[in-house]
């Protein structure tokens, strides 16, 4: 079983740079212009345009969010507050994970 994973595994590794540059060649996308909203996809870029604007400021809460978690750990006095501590730690690290994925 073990030399079969490995197998497969080195058959993965060996494609991946094949996968990586499977990429379309052609035509330049279409490019977001600052009009107003005519069609779906230009619904869509003013949506990616808002997303990417707000994911820095997601990811700066997540990471407050953790830090907050590792202080109320780390100076705490009873297990109920390090277990609430933990907690945060750990939802921060999620929403982290979410945000960045």
């Amino acid at each position: 079983m073990k030399k079969k994973l490995v197998t497969m595994l080195g058959l993965a590794l060996l494609f991946a740079p094949v996968a990586a540059l499977a990429q379309v060649t052609g035509a330049a996308p279409k490019r977001c212009e600052g009009g107003s909203i005519s069609d779906i996809q230009s619904l869509l870029c003013k949506f990616n345009e808002i997303l990417g604007a707000l994911i820095p400021f997601l990811i700066a809460l997540g990471v407050l969010y953790f830090v907050w978690g590792v202080i109320s750990f780390v100076i705490a006095d009873d297990e109920e507050a390090k277990s609430t501590g933990r907690m945060r730690m750990i939802w921060g690290i999620i929403g982290l994970v979410v945000i960045v994925g």
